[in-house]
């Protein structure tokens, strides 16, 4: 399906964090149609060395893979990487992204994401919680639901570490719970049935 817009009307947030490079590979080698949403990556990466996610990434998937290092318009059909020490959300059409503050200590990139998506697309956010340790996330599903949007998690018997996938399922009632290849057909279904109706 050819999906031609000037800003997404969708968008799909993925947090990740311990072994989440692969599943995401997995789910965007599934990405083979255009939805016209756009796909921001939150994976918890080192502050101090330059992160080569979004290198890896573009060998799996045909759309434009961005690394996310200053303010920029979101695309449809575009992937956009958060960068080592950077804080990102969106709003009004735009990534913003700012430095990650020497206090925060602890990682809460994905939360901070997914909650001003929640904010900004409503109904239209979709979170997706893949491979990982720790809660980072957990506050940021709850926030979508909040909003009627979609959450989607891993399955946990199918990631390298399951702790926040498992977390996830615990706090909240996902939508799906799917390996991440599944994950990518269960929304082009989803998004194709609602691109169908407009």
């Amino acid at each position: 399906m050819e999906i031609i817009r000037q800003q997404p009307h969708f968008c799909i947030g993925i947090g990740c964090s311990a072994g989440g490079l692969e599943s995401v590979c997995d789910f965007f080698q599934q990405v083979v149609e255009k939805t016209g949403a756009a796909y921001v990556v939150v994976p918890h990466l080192t502050r101090e060395y330059p992160s080569r996610f979004s290198k890896i990434l573009r060998r799996h998937t045909n759309m434009p893979v961005h690394r996310v290092e200053q303010n920029v318009r979101m695309l449809p059909d575009h992937v956009y990487v958060l960068t080592e020490d950077k804080m990102m959300i969106t709003e009004d059409g735009y990534l913003k992204v700012r430095r990650r503050y020497h206090r925060e200590v602890i990682n809460k990139s994905i939360d901070i994401f997914f909650k001003s998506m929640a904010r900004s697309f409503q109904e239209n956010a979709i979170g997706v919680i893949l491979s990982g340790m720790g809660t980072d996330g957990i506050e940021g599903i709850k926030t979508i639901e909040d909003y009627h949007g979609l959450v989607v998690v891993q399955d946990p018997d199918t990631t390298e570490f399951n702790v926040l996938p498992q977390m996830a399922i615990n706090k909240d009632d996902p939508h799906a719970i799917l390996p991440p290849a599944d994950i990518a057909r269960f929304l082009l279904r989803h998004l194709g049935a609602y691109n169908s109706l407009t």
